[in-house]
């Protein structure tokens, strides 16, 4: 499973880079995206499906150079709650 930490959710939605799409598909492996206490869990096979859009152009990475896309996803968590024994 590929795990994604994000800070911010805008309007309903979540970017994450389009590396980890790539790296997704050539892995056949789910993507696990947290946001504090949230998680929210897009299986392999409902990728394509799960992704609403694609930034219209690059960004580049502020410490790497690299450029990158970002793919965007609605947001729907499963919060985890914590059962107290």
């Amino acid at each position: 499973m590929i795990n994604i930490k994000i800070k911010s959710i805008w309007q309903g939605r979540v970017g994450i880079r389009d590396r980890y799409i790539a790296q997704a598909r050539k892995e056949k492996d789910d993507i696990c995206i947290i946001k504090g206490n949230d998680i929210m869990i897009v299986p392999f096979t409902n990728l394509d499906e799960a992704i609403v859009g694609k930034s219209e152009f690059q960004f580049k990475d502020r410490y790497s150079k690299e450029s990158h896309y970002l793919i965007y996803l609605n947001w729907k968590p499963t919060t985890l709650q914590k059962k107290l024994f």
